[in-house]
């Protein structure tokens, strides 16, 4: 049980419509619609009856009082922490995705500890959209994500500012034969089916590659026979053959220098997409406010 499915629900409570909770949470409603299915399936009742308006069934009543005391709790007893933890000005906390937290993270913090540092970094892994809920109840001043459809959807721009850090390249991947050459290569024009390991929904990234594959002239003779959540068990499965992928060139860089993958496909088939960063405008953090402001000017000089 996740403790934004207990906000989910109090919210829904409150507004008693799933569309206008999911907009205050900052979700879309079919995602919003999951969480309460999966608090509901926690708890083992139905807590909500799915008409106009909302009402709380007789065990959804019950539940609420009792989630509604356990956030006052947990929210009272971590301001009491964060209000007596030393240097709290100084901790900077950052939610990100657990690729990006490998594959570019650990550079990206130790040049800004060097531009505005020394200070504390308290950094926090998981998907998109908890990334975006850690950011909009201000358990995190930052948020570092890849760019995408979906996530500028999620992000309200009147709520939240964004800078540009970086570019990223998804290269369609392959486990090499014996002579080098790909297991499993994409063809513009070809119609034998390939093995696909796909992106679960859930990743920011399958969006960006959806919209890419919607938009060649030639319909790709796709056959997904994977779909995973993490990037990771993706470049695994490709390295043992499993099928053809697409990766970040950050993630794969070494598997290619090293022969464990190959590039599958040509120029056509690269996704570029952006490495963003985002904050809350109502953002009062005197640490993230000149780091904010530094790379800002530094982002304007580049473009």
């Amino acid at each position: 049980m996740q403790l934004a499915w207990l906000e989910d629900f109090v919210e829904l409570a409150r507004t008693r419509n799933f569309s206008r909770a999911a907009e205050n949470r900052f979700v879309t409603s079919p995602a919003f619609g999951r969480r309460i299915r999966a608090l509901e399936e926690w708890v083992g009742a139905p807590l909500a009856e799915r008409k106009q308006p909302v009402s709380l069934t007789p065990a959804g009543m019950l539940f609420l009082d009792a989630a509604t005391h356990s956030l006052d709790v947990l929210h009272a007893a971590r301001a009491q922490l964060q209000n007596t933890a030393p240097h709290s000005e100084q901790t900077l906390r950052i939610a990100t995705g657990r690729t990006l937290a490998k594959t570019f993270f650990p550079d990206w913090c130790e040049s800004i500890n060097q531009r505005f540092g020394p200070f504390l970094v308290s950094l926090s892994t998981g998907g998109a959209q908890e990334g975006i809920m850690r950011l909009a109840s201000g358990d995190v001043d930052l948020l570092l994500s890849y760019g995408s459809p979906s996530t500028r959807l999620l992000i309200d721009p009147n709520l939240y500012e964004s800078i540009l850090l970086d570019h990223e390249v998804l290269l369609p991947v392959s486990a090499p034969d014996a002579k080098g050459r790909p297991q499993f290569r994409i063809s513009p024009t070809g119609d034998t089916p390939i093995p696909w390991l796909a992106y679960a929904p859930s990743l920011t990234l399958r969006s960006v590659l959806s919209q890419h594959l919607a938009a060649l002239p030639h319909k790709l003779p796709l056959h997904m026979v994977c779909q995973a959540d993490s990037y990771e068990a993706i470049l695994e499965m490709a390295k043992r053959g499993a099928g053809l992928t697409w990766l970040p060139q950050r993630l794969v860089q070494d598997e290619l220098k090293q022969g464990h993958l190959t590039v599958a496909g040509g120029a056509s088939m690269r996704v570029s997409f952006d490495i963003s960063l985002y904050r809350s405008r109502r953002s009062s953090n005197a640490r993230v406010e000149a780091i904010w402001q530094g790379l800002s000017a530094a982002a304007k000089i580049n473009k």
